[in-house]
């Protein structure tokens, strides 16, 4: 079920109309219609008011099958199915492997970023 579907279906589920749930979430009507008819996206702020105003959990929003991507204050869904029956196993060497990665980079960027506000503030 896209988001899109999720979100018609909470709102119906209210008996709201999507100016009704719009006004809720502080958008537009016309914004609102996007979002259900899957022509748009909400941003990582509006995930948290959906989920408040629908009263459900933000994970409620997506498919247990989906991966859900965030960039620049955005997000998007990877369709990448696993079997339902399937686990992760914590301490395979190729997860810590991944993780160690992802924090070397994210080191990186800190680091780089460091650098960037102590040559700005140095002007």
């Amino acid at each position: 079920m896209s988001l899109g579907t999720k979100l018609k279906q909470l709102r119906q589920d209210k008996n709201w109309s999507q100016a009704d749930a719009a006004y809720r979430l502080d958008i537009s009507q016309p914004a609102y219609n996007k979002w259900e008819t899957d022509q748009a996206k909400p941003n990582i702020d509006k995930l948290g008011k959906i989920a408040e105003v629908f009263e459900i959990e933000i994970q409620e929003l997506f498919n247990n099958d989906a991966t859900v991507i965030i960039s620049n204050n955005t997000f998007e869904t990877s369709n990448i199915v696993y079997p339902k029956d399937s686990t992760i196993n914590m301490q395979s060497p190729e997860l810590i492997e991944s993780i160690l990665k992802n924090q070397e980079q994210i080191s990186k960027l800190i680091e780089s970023q460091n650098k960037l506000i102590e040559s700005l503030l140095k002007k």
